[in-house]
């Protein structure tokens, strides 16, 4: 008996699917962009109207043409720009050479970390320097995003500060 239910099954949606077959073609998008924006006219002869109770729709005698035309997107600027890693990566360069020098200058018994916070060891020094820019950059990208002009100040005032612990390194 579930042999017989699952042909009948089997012949309702291959009727079906041969019904809807013009609903079923494919139209070759692989030369289109993925993120073209499409916009479709249809130009129906003016002096025939459709159907009086349905004005919406347009009947199936009417001859129409539809031409479709490709409208190029608007692209954003990006986010991710040769400013960003520069200042960010000269940001980062700062840190780990200003960590470098202090903990260099401090083995050698020359001078002594400025900020009370940072812990003495290389290894967290650098954690917490590391951590810092890193969220700054972070601050930096979602302001940069949202195209705000403010998106330079974490890592201009980060390249700052390392500056004045780079310079003072490099005096003793």
């Amino acid at each position: 008996m579930n042999a017989v239910r699952g042909t009948m099954l089997s012949l309702v949606i291959a009727m079906v699917s041969s019904m809807s077959f013009a609903q079923k073609t494919t139209i070759p998008f692989a030369q289109i962009e993925r993120d073209a924006q499409l916009t479709a006219t249809l130009t129906v002869p003016g002096n025939e109207t459709s159907s009086s109770l349905y004005p919406a729709v347009v009947s199936s005698e009417l001859s129409g043409s539809a031409s479709f035309e490709r409208v190029s997107p608007v692209r954003s600027p990006r986010t991710l720009n040769s400013n960003y890693f520069l200042l960010n990566g000269l940001s980062l360069g700062m840190a780990v050479f200003d960590v470098e020098l202090t903990q260099h200058c401090i083995a050698t018994h020359k001078c002594s970390e400025g900020n009370p916070l940072m812990p003495s060891s290389q290894a967290g020094a650098l954690s917490v320097n590391l951590a810092i820019v890193g969220y700054g950059s972070y601050v930096s990208y979602r302001l940069k995003k949202h195209h705000s002009r403010m998106w330079m100040v974490s890592p201009v005032v980060s390249i700052a500060a390392h500056s004045v612990g780079v310079a003072s390194g490099l005096a003793h």
